[in-house]
């Protein structure tokens, strides 16, 4: 009797040991940590929210959902100084905005924001050389943020309550732009007023008074729906709107290497997709623009021959103050100069 029970007892034993541990294998996939990246954007409905929601789609299939991102559009997580201080302390893990958006962070961001490409294609093919974006990854790392991605948006444009045609009519203009010194003080050479200010606060400021203008891209003036407030467009396309994608390194560089890879490559890889999408989004926007009753007129050739001079005088004399932004405008400007 005592035999059988020892005979008895291992076998059981056994059983529910390595019952338990098959278990414990099966689960093991299924129970690692789930991480959270919180992604944010100053906008909605345009190339920058909509390159959040396909990383979304394509990190969470890449990990098989280790790393779960939560979309976080129009500003929801603060304005521009909040998102830059959010993603630098490691309290949001991702923002995607215009390059100048980031301009507290480290005053160079502003550079992708001066006259460096011919247009939107030019701008993609200047992005896709290694060095040039080595160049903004240098910028970005000592900051605390870790460059993921770059985009185009579209040329810049101005938006005014009443029109805008040539250069005499921008005085006593009052016009919304970001902080960086470099769109302050181009808009200041066309010769208006330039008026820094949060994204969210801009049409409620058109729509009182407070401004008579903004400048951005036509995709910020159709998704906010300007066209009521600001219906007149000025295509001016002296430089272009470049979104960054960063990431928080204090959060970054606590993922496991396997996941590291994947947050930069997943980043890189979306982006020929993200172009190709705004490319039909612009022509979109162009014609929704338009039904809605807004206007789009250019300065005539010579004024915009004018303009261009305006603002690249402008542009030299903020780095002439500055000589880190200067060599990476130089720098950048040198790359983009080889790009057919």
């Amino acid at each position: 009797m005592v035999q059988m029970q020892f005979r008895v007892i291992p076998a059981v034993l056994a059983a529910t040991v390595f019952g338990v541990a098959g278990l414990a294998l099966a689960a093991g996939p299924s129970q690692a940590q789930q991480i959270t990246m919180k992604f944010a954007t100053l906008t909605i409905n345009d190339v920058q929210h909509e390159y959040i929601k396909t990383y979304k789609t394509e990190i969470e299939k890449t990990t098989n959902g280790r790393i779960k991102v939560e979309i976080y559009p129009a500003g929801q997580l603060g304005g521009p100084p909040r998102q830059t201080e959010g993603v630098r302390l490691g309290t949001i893990e991702a923002a995607i905005g215009p390059s100048e958006l980031f301009f507290g962070a480290d005053p160079r961001f502003q550079v992708l924001a001066m006259p460096l490409f011919k247009n939107n294609e030019h701008a993609r093919k200047s992005i896709d050389v290694p060095a040039f974006r080595q160049a903004i990854s240098e910028v970005s790392g000592p900051r605390g943020l870790v460059l993921m991605g770059i985009n185009v948006y579209d040329q810049q444009s101005i938006v005014t309550k009443t029109p805008v045609a040539k250069l005499a009519d921008f005085p006593g203009k009052r016009i919304r732009v970001l902080a960086s010194e470099g769109e302050q003080a181009s808009i200041a050479a066309l010769g208006a007023s330039p008026t820094p200010m949060g994204l969210p606060e801009v049409l409620p400021a058109l729509q009182q008074g407070t401004v008579d203008g903004a400048n951005s891209v036509l995709g910020v003036f159709v998704a906010f729906r300007y066209h009521d407030a600001a219906p007149h467009l000025l295509d001016t396309r002296l430089w272009a709107l470049m979104p960054v994608a960063l990431v928080s390194k204090v959060w970054f560089d606590k993922l496991p290497a396997d996941l590291q890879k994947a947050v930069m490559e997943t980043g890189r890889k979306i982006e020929p997709e993200m172009h190709k999408w705004q490319i039909t989004r612009i022509a979109d926007d162009r014609k929704a623009w338009l039904e809605k009753g807004g206007k789009i007129v250019k300065l005539s050739p010579a004024e915009q021959v004018e303009a261009e001079k305006r603002v690249g005088n402008a542009v030299q004399a903020v780095l002439a103050k500055a000589a880190p932004s200067k060599e990476l405008y130089d720098k950048l400007k040198a790359i983009a100069a080889t790009v057919n």
